[in-house]
């Protein structure tokens, strides 16, 4: 597992050091640069299937499928003295890898660098395994492709576009959940099917019972997504007629319940689409997930996410160890003076209590709860 990530001169942070636990929720307010640590990682990722993290000519390509980062200039620190940005990794076997990326050349779309440190095979965001969705996911359509042109891409999609093509062939193969623990505890024992947990698992998070996902097979190219619906005398429904929020978190449910030991899963915005009740439930998943060994980085606005992971630590379904909130803010210079981004490492007591609740960190709530009482 990520353990710690440095980035020196990488678009908003001139230094900052991230403490990387099996499940972290990346939060702050809009442009503060929540998105840059997860984009460090994209970028690495991006070169590595494109092969040039191998490659002689020591060069990593800033546009592509996963990240568009567009130029040089546009990635490295604005108040930098020195052109030189750093990725900085290490894991929880105490391997380090270190990248530093040459960015005078600000107009450039490709970057030189230098590379020390141990096999970059050994980091999980390289297995084959990984899973990033982001925030713009594919939401309900007629039919689904099998397939993507894009030059790489995750087993459920970047956008999820792949999932219902993953869940038949799930069915057809018989394949089972990443993780025995995992299991649905409506289910029994041997029950480890991963579509039938998939759906047990959908049913309590979005709270409709019985509620099944299905896929058809159209053609050999196109994949139909439908929903069986409790109280409909066993009519589905295509993915069209039940709104975004079922499709949207499928993708993340698969990705939870597909996850093995030790993989690494990233999603934007998981609360994209869905009542207040099912991002509880789908936040406690995740940290089941977590607690069971899989990495998960979340970045998220929502504080019905943040309080079903106060609720799972209070329920002692995740450790205190397992578990850290990195909440970005940034001081504004005046006149020729630089703007600061910073962090704060917030963590959640085995009550469920937070630690520290800087300004900004969730407290609309409060704010605007005092203004119509006073």
């Amino acid at each position: 597992m990520i353990k710690e990530i440095r980035l020196k001169n990488f678009k908003i942070f001139e230094d900052e050091s991230f403490s990387i636990k099996p499940l972290t929720l990346i939060t702050g307010v809009n442009g503060m640069g929540k998105s840059t640590l997860i984009q460090s990682l994209l970028l690495l990722k991006q070169n590595y299937e494109l092969g040039y993290l191998f490659q002689p000519k020591k060069k990593l390509r800033l546009k592509h499928d996963f990240i568009n980062l567009e130029s040089a200039g546009d990635i490295c620190y604005t108040f930098a003295t020195e052109r030189n940005i750093g990725i900085f990794i290490k894991d929880d076997k105490g391997n380090v890898y270190q990248w530093t990326l040459d960015a005078n050349d600000a107009g450039s779309e490709e970057i030189s660098y230098s590379y020390t440190g141990n096999d970059i095979n050994n980091l999980s965001v390289f297995d084959s395994r990984f899973i990033f969705l982001e925030a713009e996911r594919w939401g309900p359509k007629a039919l689904y492709n099998k397939s993507e042109s894009r030059a790489y891409n995750t087993s459920l999609g970047i956008q999820g576009e792949l999932t219902p093509a993953y869940l038949n062939n799930a069915l057809a193969t018989n394949e089972e959940i990443g993780i025995h623990g995992m299991r649905h505890p409506l289910l029994k024992e041997e029950q480890t099917q991963l579509t039938e947990n998939v759906n047990a698992w959908m049913a309590q998070i979005m709270q409709i019972p019985t509620l099944k996902a299905s896929t058809t097979e159209i053609d050999k190219d196109k994949i139909k997504l439908e929903y069986g619906l409790s109280g409909t005398k066993g009519k589905k429904y295509s993915a069209l007629q039940v709104g975004f929020g079922f499709t949207y978190c499928l993708p993340v449910i698969v990705a939870l319940l597909r996850a093995k030991t030790g993989d690494l899963i990233i999603v934007e915005n998981p609360e994209a689409h869905l009542h207040p009740s099912a991002q509880v439930e789908l936040g406690k998943l995740m940290a089941l997930a977590a607690s069971k060994g899989v990495q998960i980085m979340i970045e998220s606005h929502s504080d019905h996410i943040l309080n079903s992971l106060r609720l799972a630590r209070k329920e002692k379904v995740i450790p205190k160890e397992d578990l850290n909130i990195i909440f970005v803010q940034r001081y504004f210079g005046a006149g020729d003076d630089p703007d600061v981004t910073y962090t704060d490492e917030i963590q959640i007591t085995d009550e469920g209590k937070l630690n520290a609740r800087p300004k900004y960190f969730f407290d609309s709530w409060d704010d605007v709860l005092t203004r119509l009482i006073d």
